[in-house]
């Protein structure tokens, strides 16, 4: 058994591989910029290419959601493919079972996320190689310093700044995962998967409020609401599918994880 893990360096990738390693199972760390793949025998392959700040890198994640997707599809040998896209495309949609319609609007800008995603799905599914499945992961949570996330943004101006300004509202909800248990599943998924696509996720949302409280009573901050906060809220993410497929239960919720948390921001001193 072997897994190739594309996008090694990056938060769930750099997880992943070492999670399999640690099992004693064989992995290679790829990278498409310097490596040559058409010669190779990939065994699983789990693409982990991202580029979370959109807003600022918009050519970069359609890059590494698209472009390199479709070229790799196109050359590599592998057993089975697996490519993790996100839950966010579900944002505005009053379903979030795999098979439901998803809304974007290629006006707005902050949609050109879930576009790129859709469209990486989109070649996903038009590829004519076995063993192709997609992973609609949540917002996956753990040791995360890349404070253009939601979640590590408001733990480091916790404890640099003493202060949170929420730029959304505090009713506003969301699903959270635990890195651990996705390194655990996406490998199950990748060999055994039944479906095309499967969602990610805790199952259940959490709402700002939660969350600042929290990281208030464990760091002594304070927070507030810009004026302007918008609701940024989505209906909570069915998991029956993984449930029913693979028994997945998620271990627990990220807010009995957030000390530990907060402990390795104050470690590294961001």
């Amino acid at each position: 058994m072997k897994f190739t893990i594309l996008g090694s360096s990056g938060f769930i990738g750099s997880a992943l591989s070492s999670h399999l390693k640690s099992q004693q199972i064989e992995c290679v760390d790829l990278d498409l910029r310097t490596e040559e793949i058409s010669d190779k025998s990939l065994g699983h392959v789990i693409y982990a290419i991202g580029e979370p700040n959109f807003k600022e890198k918009p050519i970069q994640s359609i890059d590494a959601h698209v472009l390199k997707l479709e070229k790799f599809l196109e050359k590599a040998n592998f057993e089975s493919f697996l490519y993790l896209s996100s839950t966010r495309i579900y944002y505005g949609s009053t379903s979030t079972d795999e098979d439901s319609s998803l809304l974007v609007n290629p006006l707005k800008f902050d949609n050109l996320y879930n576009i790129s995603k859709i469209m990486g799905e989109a070649i996903c599914n038009l590829s004519h190689k076995q063993n192709v499945r997609i992973v609609r992961l949540s917002n996956v949570t753990g040791k995360n310093f890349d404070t253009n996330i939601f979640l590590s943004s408001i733990i480091y101006d916790a404890i640099t700044n003493k202060e949170i300004i929420l730029k959304t509202k505090l009713d506003s909800k969301r699903d959270y995962i635990l890195l651990e248990d996705v390194v655990k599943i996406l490998p199950k998924i990748s060999m055994f998967g039944k479906s095309k696509i499967y969602n990610v996720a805790y199952g259940k949302n959490l709402k700002n409020r939660e969350i600042v409280e929290k990281i208030k009573e464990i760091t002594g901050c304070t927070y507030k609401v810009e004026k302007n906060a918008k609701d940024y809220s989505y209906q909570p993410i069915s998991i029956q599918k993984i449930q029913n497929e693979f028994n997945f239960n998620p271990t627990s919720s990220i807010l009995t994880k957030l000390n530990e948390i907060i402990t390795a921001f104050q470690k590294n001193k961001i």
